[in-house]
């Protein structure tokens, strides 16, 4: 499967051109990125709809991502359902422009959906602020007649110029002093099963979807969940005092 981009909403929401190469089609934003699967994170401000179509509102430092979940990807869509804003979200979806010329605007189709920490937010923002002064430094190098096949695609779609990087590189900057000092660690893996149960804690007697609910804001997707929650009863972790509920052992 193709990495998914890193890209700030700023950047994402100004793009307005479609290039296909290689027989996939990718949205080009004006810092030069190719996007075909995109991963974001950020806070989670709105979200509205039901059933199996849900939007939603993610800022960033930069401004703010449209992001869809429909019956393609059920399992974003009955994840974002357990989640009430204000959180902190990490999404990955595909990259798609809707409409075209001045009303084109960039929308994130989710595929996955977790709730995480500001940590994971501000290490994110650390990283796509490195990938996107990459990009810019691939733009001026195609501004001087070098850079490379997409770089200088880019900058022939968006008659790119050097006030433009100018105010680009600005957009980095802004993101990277909102964001705290964070550093990458090791963190040992832990199973779905032993985070829901921690996420259990000593609820006593509660619903299953109220279960799911406490998985979900745990950072487990909502299918996630409800896996975990099977292994916990098949492991005699818990059980089931009455239909729909669970209680730990």
């Amino acid at each position: 499967m193709e990495p998914a981009e890193r890209v700030f909403a700023e950047d994402f929401a100004a793009a307005r051109h479609v290039t296909d190469s290689d027989g996939a089609s990718y949205v080009v934003t004006p810092t030069g990125a190719w996007c075909r699967r995109i991963f974001i994170v950020g806070a989670l401000t709105e979200r509205r709809g039901r059933g199996d179509l849900m939007q939603a509102r993610v800022a960033d430092p930069t401004g703010t991502f449209l992001v869809t979940a429909g019956r393609r990807d059920p399992d974003a869509v009955e994840t974002l359902g357990y989640i009430e804003p204000p959180a902190f979200v990490a999404v990955t979806g595909r990259a798609v422009l809707r409409g075209s010329g001045p009303r084109a605007h960039a929308v994130v189709e989710a595929e996955a959906l977790r709730v995480v920490d500001r940590t994971a937010r501000d290490l994110w923002v650390q990283r796509t602020a490195g990938a996107t002064l990459d990009r810019l430094e691939a733009l001026g190098r195609g501004l001087r007649g070098g850079g490379d096949e997409r770089a200088v695609t880019t900058i022939g779609r968006y008659e790119t110029t050097d006030a433009d990087l100018r105010d680009m590189a600005g957009m980095v900057r802004m993101a990277l002093e909102s964001a705290g000092p964070c550093d990458a660690i090791d963190i040992a893996p832990i199973t779905a099963p032993d985070l829901l149960l921690t996420a259990l804690g000593d609820e006593g007697e509660i619903a299953v979807d109220d279960a799911v609910t406490l998985g979900v804001h745990s950072g487990l997707s909502a299918r996630e969940a409800r896996k975990a929650l099977e292994e916990l009863l098949a492991a005699g972790e818990c059980y089931q005092p009455s239909s729909g509920t669970i209680k730990l052992i």
